[in-house]
């Protein structure tokens, strides 16, 4: 073939830098046109994404993992780092990203980058063209991927946020090792961490915002509403006997002229041991309830007082010695871990440890023991304020028996118990109509 004249090559060079300019003016006007159209509308359904968060990194390396399964992981790691080395990013930068998700450093992907734009594209491709062909690991271990996706769900559906993608890659190397009768000689995991996250993905996981949790309606059935309305009435018509507080920038204590009332709030709370976990690995069917922590967990059960000697309620040393004089057994050993001279407890939630019926009874009963004692409350009535909850238990439940959001599994049809007239009642746990009929 005849080598092209000087002239001609020039004229086609600009021809063509003409052609890329127009083209590349005509692309950004479209482009800034869609960006102005993106932002101007306000009814635009698009999910909200930070794209600048740290736990996106595991996704974007999940959905690396993936593509590494079907072609080279060289290919996709040039095309991102002469992408984002495009986009202005440091060398720095990229390599650190690069290592992040698993692919090649920016040295490697840098030195076949050189062999891409200034030699062959055919040398480029040369090696490893078509993605790996080699067995994959569940085709050699069925057996070992069925005991994965049970040891998933049994995770996933535990209340604590503690299972990762190296716990089960843990799980599978010990089951590797006792499967095959080998004895382990390396710290080296025979599924890495990075394919087990993979392997969550394909077992119907997701790894989502740990907010989402099963719930308890009941706050507006209507025998709540009526104790409610009979409280607050009662409250309004007798609000001059009660200790209250006036509303402005400096509250100041109000007492009642005569016949004061003191007011009792009772309430459990449970605090739990270590950071909470942002996100975790769920199920969909199988979600498991929220959970506050990875440690254990302490259940408190305080009594509040509306009273200027507040905001807990407790006797002095002097007025506790009198107690103890009229009931010696308050000293003694409780599965209650009370408070000094007082009737709020605690309980380090385990076992048979729990604030059930009888548990909560025996604390009021403490606190009746202790109410005569207090000085500052002689001559005054009390009115104790209790939560709607009718019972409480320690008896063990699957958190699969609760569904998140209509339309999840239930193995209990309907629930049957006795009302307040000791008439038999029966809640249905399935709509009889409707679009959430069973």
């Amino acid at each position: 073939m005849p080598k092209v004249k000087k002239q001609r090559s020039h004229n086609r060079d600009l021809n063509t830098r003409r052609w890329s300019k127009d083209s590349i003016s005509q692309e950004s006007v479209n482009s800034s046109s869609e960006d102005e159209t993106f932002v101007i509308l306000s009814d635009d359904d698009a999910d909200f994404i930070n794209f600048s968060n740290k736990s996106i990194l595991n996704d974007i390396a999940d959905l690396f993992s993936f593509c590494k399964e079907t072609i080279n992981t060289r290919f996709i790691s040039v095309l991102m780092y002469m992408g984002l080395r495009h986009f202005g990013h440091s060398w720095r930068d990229v390599d650190a990203f690069l290592r992040t998700i698993g692919g090649m450093t920016a040295t490697s992907a840098h030195k076949w980058s050189t062999i891409l734009l200034n030699k062959d594209f055919d040398e480029f491709t040369a090696e490893g063209r078509g993605g790996k062909r080699v067995d994959a690991f569940w085709d050699c271990y069925p057996d070992l991927e069925l005991e994965a996706k049970q040891f998933v769900m049994k995770e996933c559906s535990k209340t604590e946020a503690s299972f990762t993608a190296e716990s089960l890659a843990r799980f599978i190397d010990t089951r590797f090792y006792e499967l095959n009768n080998i004895k382990k000689v390396d710290l080296e995991l025979v599924r890495s961490i990075r394919s087990c996250r993979l392997d969550l993905r394909h077992f119907g996981a997701k790894y989502t915002t740990n907010v989402g949790r099963p719930y308890y309606l009941g706050h507006e059935r209507p025998d709540v509403i009526q104790h409610r309305e009979q409280f607050v009435k009662y409250f309004l018509q007798n609000e001059d006997k009660f200790y209250t507080i006036t509303d402005d920038l400096s509250p100041q204590w109000k007492f009642p002229k005569d016949y004061a009332t003191v007011l009792l709030c009772h309430d459990e709370s449970t605090y739990k041991a270590g950071e909470v976990s942002a996100k975790r690995w769920i199920m969909s069917d199988k979600a498991a309830f929220y959970n506050k922590g990875k440690g254990r967990s302490i259940m408190c059960s305080d009594f509040l007082i509306m009273h200027s000697s507040g905001p807990f309620f407790s006797l002095t040393d002097l007025e506790y010695a009198e107690a103890l004089k009229k009931y010696p057994h308050l000293n003694d050993d409780y599965d209650i871990l009370y408070e000094k001279n007082s009737a709020s407890g605690s309980i380090i939630v385990g076992g048979d440890s729990y604030f059930d019926n009888q548990t909560v009874l025996t604390q009021f009963e403490r606190l009746f023991q202790l109410l005569p004692f207090k000085t500052e409350y002689k001559n005054h009535n009390f009115v104790c304020l209790v939560d709607n909850a009718r019972t409480h238990t320690a008896a063990e439940l699957s958190v699969n028996d609760f569904g998140m959001k209509p339309g999840t599994k239930c193995p209990v049809h309907q629930i049957e118990f006795i009302d307040e007239q000791n008439m038999k009642q029966i809640v249905n746990c399935y709509d009889a109509n409707g679009k959430s009929k069973d």
